[in-house]
């Protein structure tokens, strides 16, 4: 395609009476325009296609504006100083057979306006898949979001490398908003022949009282039909209608969950099936597995449902029955998954398990726990073909297999409360929630004296509510208190982990416990845990008889622990 570069010079005063400049078809060839004395307001008739568009900002005096593009704001209202310029690009498909630029505010100061008619894009070597969505998908910054968790954060995992991954989902968005806002056209810009775009909206959409959100059942119907499913089409890429995520909302009287946003999942459905477009219904598929497969406590635990101090944003803790853990991000990702292997040219590069590609395991005494726990996500492999099963676990890693077996959730982070964890350190979540709790064994973290339990104020109290406190567990030392995450552990410090995991959670159960050979050698403050876990069938020793207490836990090792307390 040939293309297409327009300049629009103009100079714009604060104020206008008369109606925007339009633009003809054959203007377009023009190099610029003089917009003096004219209202800030371009329309261009545009043919089917792609285009970028900057709009420049900036003048002698203060600058206050906002920039729309086709009705959308799409640059909320900023303010430059005085000899500040500002470039706003942006892009844009016809909306009608034009594009309009509105540029509002006191004083705009509209320097010029360039639009570029962007090239087709030829067919991948591979596909790409993008996701347009809500809160519910969204890739969130575990520095401030931890623990919320987005299904299109973690679905990159359940494909090959060869596909790539765009998640462009957005929180609060509705159906309208994410076009208002410009997201659906810098996909369309950037979608190519043979990729995939996953749509999924219909939480946010039925919000009467906030009108950029708010869009009738009418006009979303149109909307997907005409713009999501059409402009994806005549690009050559294959759209792919979602239902909305569903809620755990638990019926008490009936005792089962409930069935959720069906306002907008219903004519999804209807317009999945008036255009030809392929259908997921996550919705009651979630549904039909939170009734059937899991039990209520661990629907909610897939659940944005945080104790005090477990999220970084809402320190206080949380009761959300809409947005998703990673573990609920994970479950709603394989749903999809698990539906899209029945959509052409996807269902080679899908992986549901990563040890389906292992080349290091078949033969191992561990390879069917191996294959069965890989699919949890929780202990990646070494590299796609290799788990390296007789490789050393460390502190860190088999710390958080341990607590996301058993269910035993993460803090956010706090510094100088962490221990030896820093902000940067991947584990820091599972050290930071197994200091608070107590966990971590005293003897595994150097120079540690004692384990004391202090009342935090998380919110003071008000004439409204009582102070929120929790107790957490405070590891004394004479200097740095380092519990050296990175450092191999062994197999007497995977056995107190274990043992105090599953205290934790109330899962210790008595029994007779094991004497191994080398019982003698368990260090003191790890005997108990050995030999009650190994009383349990949670922990087995060696065929001769012994433990080896001070033997580096291998991977496989770990994996088959951890998997022996269920979750």
């Amino acid at each position: 395609m040939k293309i297409r570069k327009i300049l629009v010079s103009a100079l714009i005063c604060a104020s206008f009476c008369c109606a925007g400049a339009a633009v003809s078809a054959e203007e377009l060839m023009k190099e610029s325009y003089d917009m003096t004395g004219k209202e800030p307001v371009l329309t261009i008739d545009a043919a089917d296609g792609d285009y970028k568009i900057n709009v420049i900002t900036g003048g002698d005096t203060e600058t206050n504006a906002n920039v729309y593009i086709n009705g959308g704001e799409r640059v909320r209202a900023y303010t430059l100083e005085a000899g500040e310029e500002q470039d706003n690009e942006q892009y844009a498909v016809p909306k009608d057979g034009k594009i309009t630029i509105e540029v509002l505010g006191d004083s705009p100061n509209v320097k010029e306006i360039k639009i570029e008619q962007l090239p087709e894009r030829e067919k991948r070597e591979h596909p790409a898949i993008y996701i347009a969505g809500d809160s519910t998908a969204q890739t969130y910054n575990y520095a401030t979001a931890y623990p919320q968790t987005g299904w299109g954060q973690v679905f990159a995992d359940y494909f090959t490398d060869d596909i790539t991954v765009e998640n462009r989902s957005m929180g609060g968005r509705s159906l309208k908003s994410f076009d208002n806002d410009g997201r659906l056209d810098k996909i369309l810009t950037e979608i190519c022949p043979g990729d995939y775009l996953l749509i999924q909206f219909g939480i946010n959409d039925g919000a009467e009282n906030k009108p950029e959100r708010y869009i009738s059942v009418e006009d979303y119907k149109k909307l997907i039909a005409d713009k999501y499913i059409g402009e994806a089409v005549k690009r050559g890429a294959t759209p792919i209608l979602l239902t909305a995520t569903a809620a755990s909302w638990w019926d008490e009287e009936n005792g089962e969950f409930m069935e959720s946003r069906q306002d907008y999942a219903v004519p999804t459905k209807e317009v999945a099936e008036e255009t030809g477009t392929a259908l997921i219904d996550v919705n009651k598929i979630a549904e039909e597995s939170y009734n059937t497969e899991l039990t209520k406590d661990e629907v909610f635990s897939m659940y944005f449902i945080c104790e005090p101090l477990e999220s970084a944003a809402y320190i206080t803790g949380t009761d959300d029955h809409t947005h998703l853990k990673e573990k609920g991000a994970r479950a709603q990702a394989v749903y999809i998954v698990n539906e899209l292997k029945n959509i052409d040219g996807l269902s080679d590069y899908i992986v549901t398990n990563p040890a389906d590609f292992y080349e290091d395991t078949a033969g191992h005494w561990a390879e069917s726990v191996i294959k069965e726990y890989s699919s949890k996500f929780i202990l990646n492999g070494r590299s796609k073909t290799e788990f390296a099963p007789e490789a050393a676990v460390t502190r860190a890693e088999f710390l958080k297999m341990a607590m996301e077996q058993a269910g035993v959730c993460g803090h956010a982070y706090r510094e100088g409360e962490c221990l030896d964890a820093k902000e940067d350190d991947w584990y820091r979540f599972y050290v930071q929630s197994a200091a608070d709790k107590g966990i971590i064994p005293k003897e595994m973290v150097s120079g540690c004296t004692e384990i004391t339990t202090e009342t935090k104020v998380i919110a003071e109290a008000t004439e409204e509510a009582e102070a929120v406190t929790a107790d957490v567990c405070v590891y004394k030392s004479d200097g740095a208190a380092e519990f050296e995450g990175d450092k191999p552990i062994t197999r007497a410090e995977m056995a107190a982990i274990l043992y105090n995991v599953m205290e934790y959670k109330r899962m210790v159960t008595d029994g007779v416990g094991t004497e191994y050979t080398d019982s003698a050698e368990i260090p003191e403050w790890a005997s108990e845990a050995a030999t009650t876990l190994s009383a349990m069938g949670v922990l087995e020793g060696y065929d001769e008889g012994d433990f080896r207490p001070g033997n580096t836990l291998t991977r496989a090792e770990a994996v088959a622990a951890v998997s022996r307390i269920g979750g």
